[in-house]
C-alpha cells in the first residue's frame, strides 16, 4: 500500500531510508517510532503493505534512545501462529494470542508478600488468585491491590470502608488489619477485596479480536481466556495492544488509522488527574487509590509536565529501607527512580511518556509498547502556545479539565532542566518542553477501534463508572457468557446516568 494514496497526509507513513523522500538524510527516531516492526523473514506474501518500509534500524536505536526492551519479536509464538490465520485483525481467534506455558496463578490463602513476588519474579502487572483448583470465577491481585495494603498498614484507609468489603467471616476483618500493621502475614485473598474490581470477564478461545476490543474498550484492562471450562491464558490492554503493533503490517485495514493523528482521530480526553511534583508521593498514591485510577501525570505550578507516577511504582516503596520516600515529594521520587534505573542500566534512562495531539497512532502505540504503559500524557510544546495567560483555565489538579484551546500558557517550567535529574523528560523528541493538555490511553485507543467497528456504544469510562458505583460482591460471576453478559448489561445501565 502506497503512501502517496493515504487519504491521512499529515503523517508519516511506512517508508524506509531508501525511499525516494528520504535519500537525502538519515532516519530520524521519530520516524521509526511512527512504523510497525518488520515481520520475520518469509513473511513477505501475506500482506499487501510494503515491507520494505520498515526501518531495519528500528530495534536497535527505538530500544536504545527509551532505555526499555521493546520486545519486537520477544513473543514469536503470537506471531508465527498468526501465520495461521486468515481475514482482517478483529478476525483473529483469542487462541492466537494464547501464551503457552505462560499461565500462572497464585492460591488464595498465600500471602500478600509471596503475590507480590510472583508478580516481581514474573515480570507481571497481575495474577489471577484461585479459592481452589481451575476456579472460573477468581479475582486477580494486582498493584493497585498492593498499593491498596500499603495505605492499610500505614492506617491511610477509613475503618468504615474496610468493615464494608465482601470478606468472610466479617469477624476476621479487624484481626487481619491489626496483623497487616504489625507487618505480619496477610491472606492474598483479603487484600484483592480492598478494591472494587469489574466482573472476572471470561472469553473462549474461539471468540475475536471483535468481541475483545468491545469489552477492552469500555475500561476493561483484562480478560480470562478458556478452553473446555479451563483458563488458558490471560490477556491484557498492554499484551493486545503489543500484538497489534508487532502484526500490524498484516493488516492493511491498520495502515490509514496508524497513518494519522490523535488530533485527526479525536482519540484522548482533555480530562486529566494530576499532582504538583512538590506534593507528598503518599498524596499521590491516594489520589490514585480513592479515584480508582492507576496513574499520575506529575505537574508544576504552571502545568507543565514533570514525570509520571503509577501504581506500579508503589513496589518501589514497599521495603522498609525505601518508606522514606513516601513523606518525600514527588519529583524527588521521580529522579530517585530514573537514577536507579540508570544505575541498573548502565546508561541514563528517561522515559518518553508523552505525546502531542499531532503525534501519529501509530508513534503513540510504539511508545506504549516501548515504555509498557497503559496512557500517554498529551502536552503541548511551549511554542504552540500564543493565546494570553489569562484565557488558561486555573484548576486544581484533582480531575481538572483542560481543553486543548483554552492550554495556552507558555512560561518555563519552575523546574530548571539543567538542574533537575529529569529535566530531560520534560523535552519531547524534538526537544521541546510541553504544557499538559490531556492524556491518551489504552482504553481510548480501544475503544476507537471498536467504533471502527460500529460498536458505537463502547464508552472508554464504562468499567470505571461500575467500579466506583458497585460493590464488591458483585465482582464474582457465575460462568464464562454470563460474564459478559452481565458487563454489557452493566454498560448498557451506566450508559442511563450519563
Amino acid at each position: 500500500m502506497s503512501s502517496s494514496g493515504s487519504n491521512y497526509p499529515n503523517s508519516p507513513s511506512f517508508r524506509t531510508p531508501g525511499s525516494p523522500g528520504l535519500k537525502s538524510r538519515q532516519t530520524s527516531i521519530v520516524e521509526m517510532l511512527s512504523s510497525p516492526p518488520q515481520l520475520d523473514p518469509g513473511y513477505e506474501n501475506i500482506t499487501s503493505i510494503d515491507l520494505s518500509a520498515v526501518s531495519p534500524q528500528y530495534g536497535n536505536v527505538a530500544a536504545g534512545q527509551l532505555s526499555r526492551n521493546t520486545s519486537l519479536s520477544s513473543h514469536t509464538s503470537s506471531i508465527h501462529s498468526a501465520l495461521q490465520t486468515s481475514g482482517d485483525w478483529y478476525e483473529v481467534p483469542l487462541s492466537e494470542l494464547v501464551e503457552q506455558n505462560k499461565l500462572i496463578l497464585i492460591r488464595s490463602d498465600v500471602s500478600v508478600e509471596l503475590a507480590f513476588d510472583t508478580l516481581v519474579r514474573n515480570n507481571l502487572t497481575s495474577v489471577p488468585v484461585e479459592q481452589y483448583a481451575n476456579d472460573l470465577n477468581c479475582l486477580t491481585f494486582d498493584y493497585t491491590d498492593l498499593n491498596s495494603y500499603l495505605l492499610l498498614v500505614l492506617n491511610k484507609l477509613k475503618a468504615e470502608k474496610i468493615s464494608a468489603i465482601d470478606y468472610e467471616p466479617k469477624s476476621d476483618i479487624p484481626l487481619i488489619i491489626m496483623r497487616a500493621q504489625k507487618g505480619e502475614s496477610v491472606p492474598v485473598s483479603f487484600v484483592i477485596k480492598l478494591t472494587n474490581k469489574n466482573p472476572f470477564i471470561k472469553l473462549n478461545e474461539t471468540d475475536t479480536l471483535s468481541t475483545v476490543v468491545e469489552i477492552m474498550g469500555n475500561g476493561v484492562h483484562r480478560v480470562a481466556i478458556t478452553n473446555n471450562n479451563k483458563i488458558t491464558g490471560i490477556l491484557s490492554q498492554r499484551r493486545l495492544i503489543k500484538y497489534l503493533w508487532e502484526n500490524a503490517r498484516r493488516f492493511p485495514s491498520l495502515e490509514p488509522v496508524l497513518n494519522s493523528s490523535l488530533q485527526t482521530l479525536n482519540i484522548g480526553s482533555n480530562s486529566v488527574v494530576s499532582i504538583y511534583g512538590d506534593q507528598l508521593l503518599m498524596e499521590a498514591l491516594l489520589k490514585m487509590h480513592d479515584l480508582m485510577i492507576s496513574s499520575l501525570a506529575v505537574i508544576d505550578r504552571n502545568h507543565n509536565l514533570l514525570g509520571n507516577i503509577s501504581v506500579t511504582d508503589v513496589k518501589h516503596v514497599s521495603k522498609s529501607s525505601k518508606s522514606d520516600l513516601l513523606y518525600k515529594s514527588c519529583l524527588h521520587f521521580i529522579s530517585v527512580i530514573l537514577g536507579t534505573r540508570g544505575l541498573e542500566n548502565g546508561k541514563d534512562s528517561f522515559p518518553i511518556f508523552h505525546v502531542t495531539t499531532n503525534s501519529s497512532l501509530a508513534r503513540t502505540i510504539a511508545k506504549l509498547v516501548a515504555t509498557q504503559s497503559h496512557r500517554l500524557w498529551i502536552v503541548r510544546p511551549y511554542g504552540e502556545d500564543t493565546k494570553p495567560q489569562s484565557n488558561v483555565q486555573q484548576t486544581q489538579p484533582v480531575s481538572q479539565s483542560m481543553h486543548f484551546t483554552q492550554s495556552n500558557h507558555s512560561s518555563a517550567s519552575s523546574i530548571n532542566s539543567q538542574n533537575s535529574p529529569i529535566g530531560n523528560f520534560q523535552k519531547d523528541d524534538s526537544g521541546h518542553p510541553g504544557r499538559l493538555v490531556g492524556v491518551v490511553s489504552l482504553t481510548d485507543i480501544l475503544s476507537f477501534l471498536a467504533k471502527t467497528l460500529g460498536k458505537d456504544h463502547v464508552d472508554p469510562t464504562s468499567a470505571r463508572k461500575q467500579r466506583r458505583r458497585s460493590s464488591s460482591s458483585s465482582n464474582r460471576s457465575v460462568n464464562s457468557r454470563s460474564s459478559l453478559e452481565q458487563f454489557r448489561r452493566s454498560v448498557a445501565g451506566a450508559a442511563e446516568f450519563r
